[in-house]
């Protein structure tokens, strides 16, 4: 389970009953008070408390378990949450499963459930024995932890798999942001045939930034594209790619999950759909619906439409209404109270008092500048769309959840 010629020590009884008392402190004044506790290294265990309280609501499983030890904070940062990790165990199965990329080992250890046995790869040597560590604890004996360069040990070694996980890192040599495959670590494009020659399948995670049509022509080979989105965000992209595959019948799956990894709301279809939808378009009639980040990130513009017998409001608006209320759309639904000019006088109307939720959708102005212009605070139970309808008027349509 440890890296050769390793092996991590936990915490003492002292040291979990500490991070557990202090779970809700802030980590700050806890180090500045140091000197009052003389059986513990303070700062140590501050690391942890801060981990576990950027933890709590992304790795709920695992941050109930005191015994398990959290690396650097940026390496929490990075993981998968418990629901996005649950969903791609439910993608993959099979005898083996390399991970190339291991980090945290969030998703190496629940996609590790539908394997006989999966190694995992990490070339950081505490990130690996840390992980090691919280296998162990969380008594998943089938993974082999390698601490080690993925791509070398690939380049040398007969190791085989029915499937390969990689989650590159975004990271560039000066620790900033980056997106772009070629700029991620390791270079999946480079290294693309490598990878598929160790394993049949390949799932690769990516930024949700990352331009999914560009992608799919440099990876070549991918089979299906999952847009998963999380509470209300689009929280990655994830290839499924095998040589079998040719890119132009990709199946694009946007999914909504829920706590659990759960898909709750779905939508799937080609670009060729999306391409021969013809579009019909409407003022805004009763109802009006927003959709998920993870819907507009796959470019379900028209789709979505017929999907849910949907009327669109201008081609560039992305947003939809109906006369007859629509269930289980994937996103937002509201009721239409009123469409006046994006004018506060008339706005005012229609709302109760100076506060409302505000949205822009292809309108020639920021939420932050129309809020002072307006004197509007955030919240309440209205929520404004600023919009451009399909004869170019500018609206703001006032709807209530």
């Amino acid at each position: 389970m440890n890296p050769p010629g390793s092996k991590k020590k936990g915490f003492t009884k002292l040291e979990i009953e500490f991070i557990q008392k202090h779970l809700n402190d802030d980590t700050s004044s806890l180090i500045l008070k140091s000197n009052s506790y003389k059986d513990v290294d303070v700062k140590k265990l501050a690391n942890q408390i801060l981990a576990r309280q950027k933890a709590q609501k992304k790795l709920p499983e695992w941050s109930a378990i005191p015994g398990l030890m959290f690396p650097a904070l940026v390496s929490v940062e990075q993981s998968s949450s418990e629901a996005t990790a649950k969903y791609k165990a439910g993608l993959v199965s099979g005898k083996r499963l390399i991970d190339v990329t291991g980090g945290m080992g969030v998703d190496c250890y629940y996609m590790s459930r539908h394997f006989e046995k999966a190694d995992y790869f990490e070339q950081q040597t505490e990130v690996a024995e840390t992980a090691a560590f919280n296998f162990e604890q969380l008594s998943a004996k089938n993974i082999q932890v390698h601490s080690k360069n993925s791509i070398d040990s690939l380049k040398n070694t007969t190791l085989t798999g029915d499937w390969l996980y990689a989650d590159p890192a975004r990271r560039g040599s000066n620790k900033e942001k980056v997106v772009l495959l070629a700029d991620c670590t390791p270079d999946i494009l480079a290294n693309l045939d490598l990878l598929l020659l160790n394993a049949p399948n390949v799932l690769l995670k990516t930024s949700p930034l990352l331009d999914i049509d560009l992608a799919v022509t440099q990876l070549k080979y991918v089979s299906e594209v999952h847009i998963v989105g999380y509470e209300q965000e689009c929280k990655e992209l994830l290839f499924i790619l095998n040589k079998s595959s040719k890119s132009d019948q990709v199946l694009l799956k946007s999914v909504i999950l829920n706590v659990s990894g759960l898909i709750v709301q779905a939508l799937t279809f080609t670009r060729q759909q999306e391409t021969e939808v013809i579009q019909s378009f409407s003022k805004p009639l009763s109802f009006l619906y927003e959709p998920h980040p993870a819907i507009l990130k796959a470019g379900a513009f028209k789709v979505i439409s017929q999907e849910f017998d949907l009327l669109k409001l201008a081609p560039n608006s992305h947003l939809y209404t109906s006369s007859n209320r629509v269930m289980n759309f994937p996103g937002r639904s509201f009721e239409v109270i009123a469409v006046c000019k994006p004018d506060i006088k008339e706005i005012s109307k229609y709302i109760d008092g100076d506060k409302a939720n505000l949205t822009t959708r292809n309108f020639p102005a920021k939420i932050q500048d129309l809020r002072k212009k307006w004197r509007l605070k955030d919240g309440g139970d209205f929520y404004l769309f600023a919009t451009t309808l399909e004869d170019k008027t500018k609206v703001v349509v006032v709807t209530r959840k």
